[in-house]
């Protein structure tokens, strides 16, 4: 007879320990709760609209630095161009610049050499330059027109690149350059010849291989110079290419995102049918003031404005020069309020409708103002 088998349940005593251990593990993994999901986004969108402000802030601040970095560049090439050239107003080789050059071409910058070699002249509103413009420049309409209100600086003289000639037969023979590199002057080109005593302003209606001819055609209806150069080893006779530089603030026809005008300065070089070179973009202002040295011998200079000096005694000896710079668009934080004091003139903020005379448009462009003053060597 088989016994009924009993079965017993055996507690143990870690099984309870295990399913509590359990319920705490799953009570442990429930997950954050609203309130912290949106605490920890918070945080998150804090931090990262914090690094967007850095970010930003450091972007700004470099485009800023690239900004002004570029606008003092433009800056002293701009005025560095025209102070080499105003060095060298009136420069025809050794001969002393009070011995007037003889203009022999027809269709010359100038009538006299020695007074037309620095010059400067306000552009007035309705476009007329005072003192006038210099002589056979007509001032661009279109791209490249002069800006009322500014000044324009005009500069003559003789290339510091010379070359000395083979003695000439007569004053009508040909002038020949002496040596192996005779690439000076090409035909059409003005050229200015001096000895020391007297010199030439004539143009090249011809140049091959070193030989330069001054026909009668393009030379006042004959063919001679006032001397025959180079006759004696001791002249010195030197040959070079004749400048004739007008610099002055003009429209480039642009406009910026604003719908500004963009203004450059420009270079109108000889021959003025050529259109001018825009030279640098910024340029939005220009002064200019002439030191006229005091006939009786006295030391002090008298500086004078362009339209004031028919006035003035004595001659030009330096020259004064302030430029007024500005970024292309409008990336600054605040309006600029300030006044730039160029060449003797103060700038003052004003409107689109204010004068280039007196004022600039106040608005958010970087600024900065550039001055010279600058001795002009050739006087003795």
């Amino acid at each position: 007879m088989k016994l009924p088998v009993q079965l017993r349940t055996v507690s143990s005593p870690g099984r309870g320990l295990l399913r509590n251990s359990t319920l705490q593990t799953i009570h442990a993994q429930q997950g954050l709760s609203l309130i912290e999901i949106m605490i920890a986004m918070v945080v998150g969108l804090l931090l990262v609209g914090g690094m967007i402000t850095v970010f930003a802030g450091s972007k700004r601040s470099a485009e800023l630095n690239k900004t002004m970095a570029m606008i003092q560049e433009n800056g002293r090439f701009a005025l560095s161009s025209m102070v080499s050239d105003v060095r060298l107003a009136g420069f025809q080789g050794c001969t002393d610049s009070r011995i007037k050059a003889r203009i022999r071409a027809t269709l010359a910058p100038t009538s006299d050499f020695s007074l037309s070699n620095i010059s400067s002249s306000l552009i007035n509103a309705d476009g007329s330059w005072a003192p006038a413009a210099p002589l056979n420049f007509v001032p661009p309409t279109t791209a490249g027109s002069p800006l009322p209100g500014t000044y324009a600086l005009s500069v003559q003289f003789g290339s510091p690149e010379t070359r000395q000639i083979q003695a000439m037969a007569n004053v009508s023979t040909d002038v020949v350059i002496a040596g192996s590199d005779p690439a000076i002057v090409t035909t059409g080109d003005l050229a200015l010849i001096s000895n020391c005593q007297v010199a030439d302003i004539f143009m090249v209606t011809n140049a091959a291989n070193g030989v330069l001819k001054h026909a009668a055609v393009g030379n006042g209806g004959n063919n001679r110079l006032s001397a025959p150069y180079g006759q004696t080893s001791n002249e010195r006779a030197r040959i070079m290419r004749f400048e004739a530089n007008i610099y002055y603030v003009g429209n480039t026809q642009r406009t910026n995102a604003a719908g500004e005008p963009v203004y450059a300065l420009y270079r109108q070089s000889w021959p003025y049918d050529r259109p001018p070179v825009e030279m640098v973009e910024g340029v939005s202002n220009m002064k200019v003031r002439l030191g006229f040295r005091n006939p009786d011998g006295n030391s002090n200079l008298n500086y004078v404005s362009p339209e004031d000096s028919a006035a003035a005694s004595g001659r030009v000896e330096s020259v004064e020069i302030g430029i007024l710079m500005q970024s292309f668009e409008q990336v600054a934080a605040d309006t600029d309020n300030r006044a730039y004091l160029l060449a003797g003139t103060t700038l003052s903020p004003g409107s689109s409708s204010s004068s280039a005379s007196t004022h600039y448009i106040a608005d958010r462009s970087l600024r900065l103002a550039f001055g010279s003053t600058v001795s002009i060597r050739n006087r003795r």
